[in-house]
């Protein structure tokens, strides 16, 4: 990878942070476009950090897509960690759309919010039938991991924890066949994302993912809660899901 020049981009504010990478907010200068710069925290720049952070750009940029957010590029910093650029959203996150009528209306002129929530499900869903027909199992969907935009555009973003179906040969992407660890996010889990053995994970894996969201369309919240992890894990494991009369 070529090193990015130090003028070509004009780091701004801080966008956000999870527990390996930090989003700050950047001017491409060449293009004169803000856009979104993903890097490693200074405290996780390590070589399996740098893959894992790696194989997210790989995944996302092979997935050219209207509702995947665009990868820009990928460079080097100073210190040898990568560094993504992408596509600046301007947005929220579903999660702080799907229970908000009001906001609903006001910033999208929808008056139905189950209308809405399923419109943008659907276009969920067409995102992933695209990335299953690239072999690709995203792995952790849910409201959080959607952003919609200022006019109503949809985007599935994180894809740090996606597998690939098919061995391309490149050594690249993780593969689905050896996924044996607990991955994602337990109050939406499959039985089968548990992991303790491989070969479970398929794409019916996102498709009950999809699912989830759909549950908590309509019910007000995910499938899977308890008191601790183990409850909930419990009900992962038993999947019986409850719906109320209504």
């Amino acid at each position: 990878l070529s090193r990015l020049s130090p003028g070509a981009l004009e780091l701004a504010s801080t966008l956000g942070e999870g527990g390996m990478g930090i989003v700050h907010g950047a001017r491409q200068l060449s293009l004169e476009r803000e856009v979104a710069v993903k890097t490693l925290k200074k405290d996780q720049r390590t070589p399996s950090a740098a893959l894992k952070l790696l194989r997210e750009a790989w995944i996302t940029g092979a997935l050219e897509h209207p509702n995947v957010v665009p990868v820009y590029d990928v460079g080097l910093e100073a210190d040898g960690s990568p560094r993504i650029v992408l596509k600046k959203i301007a947005g929220r996150s579903w999660a702080e759309l799907m229970g908000d009528a009001k906001e609903v209306r006001r910033r999208f002129h929808a008056s139905d919010l189950l209308e809405w929530n399923l419109r943008v499900l659907m276009q969920v869903a067409g995102a992933v039938h695209f990335a299953h027909g690239r072999g690709v199992i995203h792995r952790d969907l849910k409201p959080e991991n959607v952003m919609i935009g200022e006019h109503g555009e949809i985007y599935v973003v994180d894809w740090g924890i996606a597998v690939a179906l098919r061995d391309d040969g490149s050594g690249r992407l993780p593969l689905a066949r050896d996924a044996t660890e607990m991955a994602g996010t337990p109050c939406y889990m499959a039985p089968e994302m548990l992991g303790g053995r491989p070969g479970l994970l398929t794409p019916r894996t996102d498709v009950y993912l999809l699912g989830a969201i759909l549950f908590e369309i309509v019910v007000g919240h995910a499938p899977h809660e308890g008191d601790s992890l183990m409850e909930i894990i419990h009900r992962i494991a038993r999947s019986q899901w409850d719906l109320p009369a209504e």
